[in-house]
């Protein structure tokens, strides 16, 4: 490999000799180019033809990558760039646009302008000219500025680092030409949005007249915490059946597991008959231990851990923790941080609840049974010195004794004292939970508090975490004190978790009557509520429906919760229709896309990411259009990986390595990756935080979104409104569209204008897509990084088109 001091001898030996453009461009470009800035032949085009007007030319060097592009024209040796300036910087006008100079600048201009392709570079092999060439910001080719090296001494010797930073491959693709040529990075500059720019006239989302009828068992059903209900009803409600699926025939993908978090076996509650008493043997054996008990329940986020907590103390371990009346007992004691403030003290919110608790339970609050003994010391100490005088007065010692105990209750060592006290009759559990909404800092001050307190009065201690804090904090000084336990909680089969909940809901409503003014001015009347909970459940489990939300929920029950409760309030937009009918005939289905569009948008009118339960695919938004559908690109790899039973995980290094072959730098790819994880599309197998350092698998959500909803009309209608559209006449049509849907009243005619935007969207994505699946398949990365998700997918979304249209016409006739 020739170095930048062999590549300076050999030019210098071909300008005496005024050799050729050719000759030039192998003798000085290529080895540059090849040697020194590391660009290989998979990335560069030479003799590429342009054609415009019927007339060819032919571009010396194009060098592309999926990221990025720029022409190189290459003059001879001994050409001189006499007009270039003795400068760093220069606007490209002047000497800089005239005499040969400007030829070749303009030459490679146009070049690019007729390409697509944003940057330029002119070179004679010495001197150096790199300029931005086809802007999209608007602003002018002469307003802009061009970076200038003189010399070739200048490029490789004087100022090499700073030529190297500019035109190496690493640098390009890290965004080096677009930073130092345009001042930044992004180049998506304009809000080519339509959730930006167009705001449909007709509200899409409204809440249906029926919801007032059910909204009180909707709010106490699906709720997120069902600690209030009666526990003979939690105890029917409760789910103990997890979701373990290991291949999924319709997605045609195995699913994958996170490593264990433990050297020695958790217990599974919910896998079977093994682990399913697992805490309440745990707590019943803690009188018998030696050293209180510390446990910790982990799980993802949403798993149902709270839940498992209040079924445990209500219903499993509830005849233990019952109280006596008289004497002592085991007590539970629920520390919730859900109401905890940041700013607040950690260690004075604990104190409150356990001041709250002792005030309110009949032992710990009892002067004879708990406060007396547990002073037992230090009023003999109060009777045997300062209150011997008056010894003889019983009355005045025990008034004395109660304004001491009295001021005493105001400190903190007073909980302590009483709590050590009942601690050494009957074991004491501190349950600590919802402290992984916190900042780090913050969680270990709760930590550190919490097992202070445990440890310094005997308690027994149970800490709920996901599984992603405790990793966080595992290897930290205050887990030391105890030897925990371990707790593990799969996510309950979310299909069984909305049975039961519609269980709950029917037993709420049951019995009561109401009526609502339908959408053509009828009023309905309804004797039993409940009997709407059977139309609605029926249209939501074992339905396509309930696969969708459980699909989406990922496992988190609280997600899936969350969607359920939208769908149920305005998931459907016809609820006199659907109530007459299924009064008339026992069965009616509610309309699924009314479902999934309620889902995706919540309470808004319009899709966006920023607030939506999943994320846009379609979208890395990195205001990078080149990069804009590296969501798909990665994870239409991962999830074709995860077709093979042997597929695990693939190193994030592996995935870097791709992505870097055909252009992305490790650092988008890194952004990329954790975003997706947070998106749920995709997760490491170590718990930790993305990065490249980790290995990945895609979730049963992220094959699901490659194998089924970039083809669904509902979801793809959606995610458009908040999709950058580079391509400006694309735009124009999408908003054109827009305008049309808006201002037709004929309900086909509407639908079909609908359809004709969905196919102008999908086709622009897949012509994005296709910039970097070339790049893929030219550089022979592995066939499943050189598969088209829209390809494969395309002859389903035409279906889905044509079968909303036949749907719409049997509905509302034909236009």
């Amino acid at each position: 490999m020739d170095s930048a001091k062999d590549i300076l001898n050999r030019y210098r030996s071909l300008n005496l000799s005024n050799s050729n453009e050719a000759q030039t461009r192998f003798e000085v470009i290529d080895q540059i180019l090849f040697n020194l800035l590391g660009w290989s032949h998979d990335d560069i085009t030479v003799e590429e033809r342009v054609t415009e007007d019927k007339k060819t030319t032919f571009a010396d060097y194009v060098i592309r990558t999926a990221g990025t592009s720029f022409v190189i024209e290459a003059k001879r040796v001994g050409e001189t760039f006499d007009q270039v300036p003795n400068v760093r910087r220069s606007r490209m006008v002047g000497r800089i646009v005239q005499g040969k100079t400007g030829e070749a600048v303009i030459q490679a201009r146009d070049y690019c302008r007729k390409l697509s392709i944003p940057f330029a570079v002119v070179t004679n092999g010495a001197q150096w000219i790199i300029f931005p060439a086809s802007r999209v910001d608007s602003v002018r080719f002469q307003d802009s500025s061009a970076i200038l090296f003189d010399s070739l001494e200048s490029a490789l010797e004087e100022n090499f680092d700073e030529f190297y930073n500019i035109l190496s491959r690493k640098r390009v693709i890290a965004g080096a030409l677009e930073a130092e040529l345009l001042g930044r990075v992004e180049d998506q500059v304009s809000p080519r949005r339509l959730g930006n720019i167009y705001s449909p006239r007709t509200p899409l989302r409204s809440t249906n007249a029926m919801y007032p009828l059910i909204e009180d068992g909707v709010i106490r059903a699906f709720s997120d915490e069902i600690s209030y209900v009666d526990p003979d009803l939690l105890n029917k409600c409760y789910v103990q059946t997890p979701d373990r699926i290991k291949f999924d025939r319709r997605l045609k993908m195995y699913l994958n597991t996170k490593q264990p978090l433990f050297s020695k076996r958790p217990s599974y509650p919910l896998r079977g008959k093994r682990d399913a008493k697992s805490l309440d043997e745990t707590i019943e054996k803690s009188v018998a231990r030696s050293r209180p008990v510390a446990v910790l329940i982990l799980g993802t986020v949403g798993a149902g851990k709270t839940t498992f907590l209040h079924y445990t103390r209500l219903v499993s371990s509830a005849e233990y923790f019952q109280p006596a009346k008289t004497g002592h007992y085991p007590h539970w004691i629920h520390v919730d941080f859900r109401d905890f403030l940041p700013s607040e003290n950690a260690s004075d919110f604990i104190y409150n609840i356990l001041a709250r608790y002792i005030a309110a339970d009949r032992f710990l609050s009892n002067y004879e049974e708990c406060i007396r003994p547990a002073y037992i010391d230090e009023i003999r100490q109060l009777k045997d010195g300062p209150l011997k005088l008056i010894a003889s007065n019983e009355d005045r010692v025990n008034e004395k004794i109660a304004d001491w105990l009295l001021e005493e209750s105001s400190h903190n060592r007073y909980k302590d004292r009483l709590l050590a006290y009942a601690a050494s009759k009957n074991p004491i559990f501190l349950v600590v939970d919802n402290i992984d909404q916190f900042s780090d800092e913050k969680q270990a001050s709760i930590f550190s508090d919490c097992i202070s307190l445990a440890h310094r009065n005997g308690l027994n201690l149970i800490v709920s975490l996901r599984d992603r804090t405790f990793v966080h904090h595992r290897h930290s000084a205050v887990f030391d004190a105890f030897d925990f336990d371990p707790i593990y909680i799969d996510p309950p089969a979310i299909p069984a978790v909305l049975s039961k909940r519609f269980f709950m809901m029917k037993h709420i409503l049951s019995g009561k009557s109401g009526n609502f003014v339908a959408e053509n001015g009828a009023r309905v009347e309804v004797n039993d509520i409940a009997n709407l909970v059977d139309l609605i459940q029926s249209s939501v489990t074992g339905t396509t429906i309930g696969s969708i939300i459980n699909l989406l929920s990922a496992g988190d029950i609280r997600l899936g919760l969350r969607m359920t409760r939208e769908f149920l309030e305005s998931g459907y937009t016809n609820p006199g229709r659907a109530v007459t009918l299924y009064q008339q005939t026992g069965k009616y289905m509610l309309p699924r896309h009314e479902a999934m569009r309620s889902i995706l948008l919540g309470k808004h009118p319009t899709y966006s990411e920023s607030f939506s339960v999943i994320g846009n695919p379609f979208d890395a938004h990195l205001s990078k259009t080149n990069a804009q559908l590296m969501r798909i690109f990665i994870l239409n790899g991962l999830v074709t990986l995860s077709g093979n039973k042997t597929f695990r995980a693939i190193d994030g290094a592996d995935i870097s390595e791709y992505n870097r072959a055909i252009g992305f730098s490790d650092e988008i790819v890194g952004k990329i990756l954790k975003k997706m994880c947070e998106l749920r599309f995709i997760a490491t197998t170590d718990h930790e935080d993305a990065s490249l350092a980790s290995s990945f698998f895609p979730t049963r959500l992220g094959g699901y979104v490659i194998r089924y909803l970039i083809a669904n009309f509902t979801f793809l209608e959606a995610v458009m409104m908040d999709t950058f559209i580079p391509d400006e006449k694309v735009w124009e049509e999408l908003m054109g569209c827009s305008e049309e849907i808006d201002a037709e009243r004929n309900t086909i005619k509407r639908l079909e204008i609908r359809v004709k935007r969905a196919e102008i969207f999908f086709d622009q994505m897949k012509s994005l897509y296709s910039a970097i699946l070339t790049e893929a398949q030219r550089r022979g990365l592995p066939a499943e990084w050189c598969g088209s998700p829209f390809d494969d997918i395309e002859p389903a979304f035409k279906r889905n088109l044509k079968r909303a249209v036949q749907s719409a016409e049997r509905n509302y006739g034909r236009k």
